[in-house]
């Protein structure tokens, strides 16, 4: 009987002891777990380099990633090709890049070796995360295999240069419900208009008329209609995880259980990646399965996705393979919008290239000043000016990203398979070797002949990938900024009185963002003529698509 007393009584300093030894088990694992991991990691990321391609090393686990951290990342690898050459690698985290920043060095690697360099890395935030493993995406982020070829073939078909002629009635819709909002809230000249919303309407509904031949009507539906709300903010929910800059769990392995932990304790973790992912599918699919009906019911309107469910030939394409058409289109309503808003901007700055413009398209055909259907005409200074636009501002600076599907070779190296590829579009804009004084806004650039053939934009990337859509974004740009151009004179406002707001670095909405933004949004727009515009709306609206 006196040795359970004994016991009770050491039960306090064995509990004590435990749980010293537990607590120094628990902090002392994970730290030798880190101290084991990271030369295992090192010794793994200097294996992933690439043998006789330049490039800085980085830091241990990070890499490059603090340096380009709060930098405008194309800007800054146009600098380090200064001092490592036109092709370098970079490091971002355990993730080995291969960055191209010249022109030859852009058709060398994505015309010369074409094959090789057209397929496009899976990411682990969008591709794991928010698509889930899914073989559901857009064309554009799709790494290249035979179902690829099967989705750009038929997008390629239904957006080429010929088809585009048939999407003109679209293009002068849009473009004339773009000149009616601006003068519903111009005030006469004397309002600031935010141009946010014009050029976001602009944008989605012209993807969504060629899509899925469907539209909004008022600016005011961009919040108010919960379906159009709903799309707008999954896009942009789908933009920022689609950011190769940004989502460091692409490349650091550390992050990704850590992540999954904080998703345990917070709203914005893995479940609410999988759940925009899913969203994004379920308005796609409401869409699609509108046009069939639509078209079952005899009422369908012109659109891709409508020819595509009409042609014979397109009959073999699974619904994932459709549905991943319409996500393509929807995903280039962002950098649309932000064309137009830069465009605008710079003109408001640009009194000479308005007044150059308004007098190209006067010279071209007076007539053309008034008429609703503007899409189909030929004005060649409307055509340089939406090109240099394009050139000088580059959107998607570090074109999306791509992959190398078989070997790559360059001045020696080899890349291998599967390795991820920037084109630094931003880069190769400013090319003085094709673009004399790059930093200048001329459109005349593109109107002296010979020299003309020579240049690539490389708005909408260069070789195998690029972007399907290139002819009719382009096209539909032209409209747009003609009918501005023939209508308006544009001004600054108060608040964007200083050039600066039309700088393609200074005026970053955020500089380490790949999808360059301005960070003003206000202008002034002063009718040329309201009767005039009025009356060309008018016509328009009686003798147009509707």
């Amino acid at each position: 009987m006196g040795v359970l007393p004994r016991l009770l009584n050491d039960l306090p300093a064995f509990d004590s002891s435990f749980l010293s030894c537990l607590a120094k088990i628990l902090f002392f694992t994970p730290v030798i777990l880190v101290v084991l991991y990271i030369p295992l990691n090192e010794i793994a990321r200097f294996r992933a380099r690439i043998p006789g391609l330049p490039g800085p090393r980085g830091y241990p686990l990070l890499g490059s990633l603090p340096s380009l951290r709060g930098t405008a990342t194309s800007d800054e690898y146009r600098i380090w090709a200064q001092r490592y050459g036109d092709v370098f690698q970079v490091q971002l985290g355990n993730v080995t890049a291969v960055v191209v920043n010249s022109t030859a060095a852009a058709r060398a690697l994505f015309l010369g070796q074409r094959e090789a360099t057209n397929s496009r890395p899976v990411f682990y935030v969008l591709h794991k995360k928010v698509q889930q493993g899914k073989p559901v995406m857009s064309i554009g982020t799709s790494p290249w295999d035979e179902g690829c070829k099967r989705r750009r073939k038929v997008a390629a078909t239904a957006l080429n240069k010929t088809s585009t002629e048939s999407y003109f009635p679209i293009l002068d819709l849009e473009s004339r419900a773009f000149i009616q909002d601006v003068l519903s809230n111009c005030n006469g000249g004397n309002g600031t208009v935010d141009i946010l919303d014009l050029a976001r309407k602009f944008a989605l509904n012209l993807s969504l008329t060629l899509a899925y031949g469907t539209r909004i009507e008022d600016v005011k539906d961009l919040h108010r209609d919960l379906v159009i709300s709903e799309i707008l903010y999954i896009e942009e929910q789908i933009s920022k995880f689609r950011n190769p800059t940004s989502n460091f769990a692409n490349y650091i392995p550390l992050l990704r259980p850590l992540s999954t932990i904080a998703g345990w304790l917070g709203p914005r973790g893995d479940a609410h990646m999988a759940d925009i992912g899913k969203r994004r599918y379920a308005y796609h699919r409401a869409l699609l399965e509108k046009v069939r009906r639509d078209i079952a019911d005899g009422v369908d309107r012109p659109c891709i996705q409508g020819n595509v469910l009409k042609d014979p030939e397109a009959k073999g394409l699974s619904e994932g393979e459709l549905l991943s058409v319409g996500l393509s289109m929807l995903a280039g309503a962002d950098t649309t919008k932000r064309s137009m808003m830069w465009a605008i901007l710079l003109l408001a700055h640009r009194p000479d290239i308005q007044e150059k413009a308004y007098q190209a398209i006067r010279d071209a055909n007076p007539k053309l000043l008034e008429s609703p259907h503007v899409a189909q005409s030929r004005v060649e200074y409307m055509e340089a000016f939406t090109k240099e636009v394009g050139r000088y501002f580059v959107v998607q600076r570090l074109a999306l990203p791509k992959a190398t599907y078989s070997e790559v070779h360059w001045n020696g190296a080899t890349i291998p398979p599967n390795t991820l590829l920037f084109l630094n579009a931003w880069a190769c804009t400013r090319d003085a070797a094709v673009f004399s004084d790059c930093s200048t806004f001329a459109p005349e650039r593109w109107l002296d002949g010979d020299q003309t053939a020579n240049r690539h934009q490389y708005a909408f990337g260069i070789g195998g990938r690029m972007c399907v859509a290139s002819h009719v974004a382009t096209k539909a740009l032209y409209a747009v900024f003609f009918h501005l151009i023939a209508h308006f004179r544009i001004l600054p406002a108060d608040d964007t009185m200083d050039p600066v707001v039309a700088d393609p670095i200074e005026g970053l909405l955020m500089r380490e963002n790949p999808i360059a933004g301005p960070k003003a949004r206000t202008v002034r727009f002063v009718p040329r003529d309201g009767d005039v515009t009025r009356r060309m709306l008018a016509l328009g609206a009686c003798g147009g698509f509707t």
